[in-house]
């Protein structure tokens, strides 16, 4: 539970701080030297631009906390890669999907959400490609060094 608690703080900080970063480049590649910390859509469903702020910096930080968290399910050595995989997909997604929906990060219609949840599962497999890889090497170093 400490470590759940650890990484969740962590996962907040982290995933606020990756949402600010975020905007910040969404911005400046605007090009006209605004700075836009909220969508629209938020803006317009919120009851002010600073609750729709709030609203945006605290399911930044949901997101974080759901992924910092959910790398607890690989360390279940009970349950098969593919459980562990699809597991931490299916909250990952849904977290994201739901942040992404409330907060008007894509058009809500049945094209802008078939989009958004090809580019989170492309860009999901790269990820999980990259790390099975870096542990794949790490195990390997391991084992030679016994």
């Amino acid at each position: 539970m400490k470590e759940f608690i650890k990484r969740a703080i962590m996962g907040f900080v982290y995933g606020v701080f990756i949402g600010q970063t975020i905007l910040i480049l969404e911005s400046l590649a605007g090009g006209n030297g605004n700075f836009y910390p909220v969508s629209a859509y938020l803006v317009q469903h919120a009851s002010s631009q600073m609750a729709a702020v709030i609203i945006q910096y605290f399911l930044t930080g949901i997101i974080g906390i759901s992924f910092a968290t959910t790398t607890l399910i690989f360390e279940i050595d009970s349950w098969s890669i593919t459980a562990q995989t699809v597991l931490h997909f299916v909250i990952t997604s849904v977290v994201m999907f739901i942040a992404g929906f409330v907060c008007g990060w894509f058009p809500h219609t049945a094209k802008s959400i078939v989009i958004w949840f090809v580019i989170f599962i492309v860009i999901y497999v790269i990820m999980w490609v990259g790390f099975m890889l870096y542990f794949k090497k790490q195990t390997k170093k391991i084992n030679e060094a016994l």
